[in-house]
């Protein structure tokens, strides 16, 4: 009887089958080790103790091994292990009480037991050991998730039917013709995987949207490294086909993580996707349609925000609410469009009519989006530095003015101000062809922007490839009007000092009655005198084309180039430079991607950036690549010198 407790106590222990009788002539040791080896258990012969004759008993499910000693045979084991290399032992405890207690102990074969210290010691040991493996493990799998993600669904059906739980062996079909046993040491660290995915998508979201960022930009990444290394040495029509195909492939894979992510990166790709002068054709082809029409949200999660952010208006305390404490749509508007007119980066438009009959635009906030957006922003961080020293300039300033300026896109009161200041001062510069909405103050708050209805038709169906021949039609409108708004951005940069960031084709509406329509005042910047100042010097110098008065102003707005050789850097190369960063005109050298070896910058790289003139320099990129897509070469210097004179006129007590 005892020994059939003993028996099925020890098997609870262990989960694993054990001989149904213990010989009644053993006599074990209080000290018993357990080994985790090969598949076969050595036990003594019944009728002699000490003869260390043994039969070959199999257990199934893990592994396990007793090797026991009798206190007048040390050196004699009763239960020898089969040799496999192995030194991970457990330790049992046989006492009169015919009870065990398992415990995890790290020794070889002729190392003597000393003491509760060397167990500490061994179970350290095992835990370090076990806890690096499995971290391999898992980093192993990741990768193997990041570049072979199409054979993931197999490895966890294959895992799966490795796994050794004794109670899934009767669930958990046999694959016939399939050896899985090689998989049995990643079941576990697949099965953690799988499991943990939806624990940490809804405990910690910031690693999750980091986690999914970083498995979707490696391959990209190391995708166009391949290219770029295996296209050496071959003739120009081969390496012509091999980028045609690998930036197919990568703009794609861009979309698709854009349109997976959204927040930040919709932001990123609206640049990108101006930029044809030096941007892959299928990557501004893909990118071009989340200029305003980003990925929407569902309408019952935007009707919520909107009826939260109603309640923080100023006419909060005169709205009737539900049971809820939300606020009655139907107390404010008359109707509300389902469908969204315009999805951005981090809220998306409805159109609505007011109870007096006021069409009117609801621009709200997505719910969530600005923890997203601290997360996308530490990504990019981690982006500037992975890629430092792969680009011939320091994404380190550009990255610490955006992440000074993305935040306050999620202020529309802010932005609100902004527009209502843009809106005055451009109506009394006597710029009446470019209209800004207004807003409907009372009824906006912190996330939500209410404001009149412009009618008109986005720059980018117009300059989609597959436009209508009606809409092509218009294009020598759009012309004029982007020519006109170049002149618009003289007044705001040099005069006002208060300025549009943001004026992708997205941006710009075509309006009914042949204005221009400017909307999304989320990225707004006010500049300092100084530095108002010393860009008029700048505009002036390159209208005169001076080299010499061109690098003296470069080096005041504190952009610094230098020689990858070690030299000098010439003036004319330095007056480039700096017609490539604040001017709109065609430049040879501006059409050639700052990653490719033929870049002006690999052999002058920036060395220092201001950023305080990151935004500027940024809608200069976007002016610019809208009259590339225009084919337009118009100089913003020559536009501007008026204005630059004016300005330095009017910030002439001003010392810079």
């Amino acid at each position: 009887m005892e020994d059939k407790e003993v028996a099925s106590r020890i098997r609870r222990h262990h989960r694993r089958l054990l001989p149904e009788k213990i010989p009644p002539r053993l006599s074990l040791s209080r000290k018993v080790f357990e080994i985790s080896c090969p598949a076969r258990l050595l036990r003594p012969n019944s009728t002699d103790d000490t003869s260390g004759k043994a039969e070959v008993l199999r257990v199934d499910g893990p592994s396990k091994y007793v090797n026991a000693k009798c206190p007048g045979y040390i050196k004699q084991p009763l239960f020898q292990t089969i040799p496999s290399g192995a030194s991970r032992y457990c330790m049992l405890r046989w006492n009169k009480k015919q009870e065990s207690l398992p415990l995890q102990l790290l020794r070889s074969e002729d190392r003597k037991y000393n003491g509760l210290s060397q167990v500490i010691l061994g179970n350290l040991g095992v835990v370090l050991i076990e806890g690096l493996t499995a971290v391999l493990k898992i980093g192993a799998l990741l990768l193997a998730r990041t570049f072979c993600d199409d054979i993931w669904p197999y490895l966890q059906a294959f895992s799966v039917c490795a796994l050794i739980i004794d109670p899934l062996k009767s669930l958990v079909p046999k694959v016939r013709g399939i050896d899985v046993r090689p998989l049995q040491g990643l079941a576990g660290p697949v099965a953690a995987l799988t499991v943990a995915r939806p624990f940490v998508r809804l405990g910690l979201p910031d690693l999750y949207r980091t986690a999914r960022f970083w498995r979707r930009l490696l391959p990209i990444y190391c995708g166009y490294i391949k290219t770029k290394y295996t296209a050496k040495g071959k003739s120009q029509e081969k390496q012509f086909e091999m980028w045609s195909t690998r930036h197919e492939w990568g703009g794609e894979k861009v979309h698709r993580l854009v349109l997976d992510l959204s927040g930040f990166y919709v932001k990123s790709a609206q640049i990108l996707a101006t930029k044809a002068d030096f941007v892959p054709e299928p990557w501004t082809r893909r990118l071009a349609n989340l200029l305003d029409n980003a990925p929407p949200r569902p309408f019952p999660e935007v009707e919520r925000s909107i009826r939260q952010e109603l309640g923080r208006c100023r006419l909060r305390s005169s709205l009737p609410v539900d049971s809820k404490g939300l606020v009655l749509l139907d107390a404010v508007f008359s109707v509300v469009e389902t469908t969204c007119l315009a999805a951005a980066s981090i809220a998306q438009v409805h159109g609505a009519r007011l109870r007096d009959g006021k069409r009117v635009v609801i621009k709200v906030q997505h719910l969530g989006m600005e923890v997203a957006m601290k997360s996308d922003l530490r990504n990019i961080v981690w982006v500037a530095k992975f890629l430092e020293g792969q680009l011939p300039f320091d994404l380190g300033p550009v990255v610490r003015e955006i992440q000074k300026t993305i935040p306050l896109e999620f202020d529309f009161e802010r932005e609100m101000m902004f527009m209502s200041k843009i809106r005055l001062n451009l109506e009394q510069s006597g710029f009446d062809r470019i209209v800004c909405p207004k807003p409907v103050v009372d009824l906006c708050a912190k996330r939500l922007l209410v404001m009149e209805r412009l009618e008109g038709i986005p720059f980018t169906r117009i300059l989609h490839p597959h436009a209508s021949e009606e809409l092509k039609c218009r294009i020598p409108e759009v012309v004029n009007l982007v020519a006109y708004l170049v002149h618009a951005f003289g007044q705001m940069f040099l005069v006002d000092g208060v300025f549009h960031a943001d004026p992708h084709a997205g941006n710009l509406l075509l309006l009914d009655d042949g204005r221009l329509g400017l909307i999304d005042f989320g990225q707004c910047k006010v500049l300092e005198d100084p530095v108002r100042k010393k860009l008029a010097i700048m505009i002036v110098a390159l209208y005169d084309n001076e080299e010499l008065e061109i690098a003296s102003a470069l080096e005041g707005l504190g952009m610094k180039f230098g020689d990858a050789n070690g030299g000098i850097v010439s003036d004319s190369t330095l007056a480039l430079m700096a017609r490539i960063m604040f001017d709109t005109c065609y430049v040879q050298e501006a059409t050639v991607s700052p990653m490719s070896t033929e870049s002006i910058l690999r052999s002058t790289p920036l060395t220092s950036f201001n950023q305080a003139l990151w935004l500027v320099v940024r809608a200069l990129v976007l002016l610019r690549g809208l009259c590339y897509g225009l084919k337009m070469d118009i100089s913003a210097c020559t536009v501007w010198r008026p204005y630059a004179i004016r300005a330095l006129e009017d910030l002439e007590h001003i010392s810079v």
